[in-house]
């Protein structure tokens, strides 16, 4: 006999906010570097400086984001059928933002 066992909607709908964050985090700290009058060098150096030495390789950064917008927007997508009008927004919300964070960081990658 298997049970399986769904995840409710709110919870996942948590969790995707949850996994947005990195996501976001690194996005402002690129832009805060990206402003700066550096040569593109020393901004990819000063970025990965705000990063542990296990994660501060610029690459692995950015595998991070996108592997975090993916599992936000996954579970996010779980609750576009939520009763309540303010989730939904919130889900809609944060398939967009991860969305638009995911593409931007390819356009890194390339």
């Amino acid at each position: 006999m298997t049970s399986t066992h769904k995840v409710p909607k709110k919870i996942s709908a948590i969790l995707a906010m949850i996994f947005l964050l990195p996501a976001i985090y690194i996005f402002v700290l690129w832009l805060k570097v990206f402003r700066q009058d550096i040569s593109p060098s020393q901004k990819i150096g000063t970025f990965t400086d705000y990063f542990p030495s296990v994660i501060s390789d610029y690459q692995v950064l950015l595998v991070i984001s996108i592997t975090c917008c993916v599992i936000a927007m996954a579970l996010a997508a779980k609750g576009f059928k939520q009763p309540s009008l303010v989730l939904r927004i919130l889900m809609w919300l944060t398939v967009i933002v991860a969305a638009l964070i995911f593409f931007l960081t390819i356009f890194q990658l390339l």
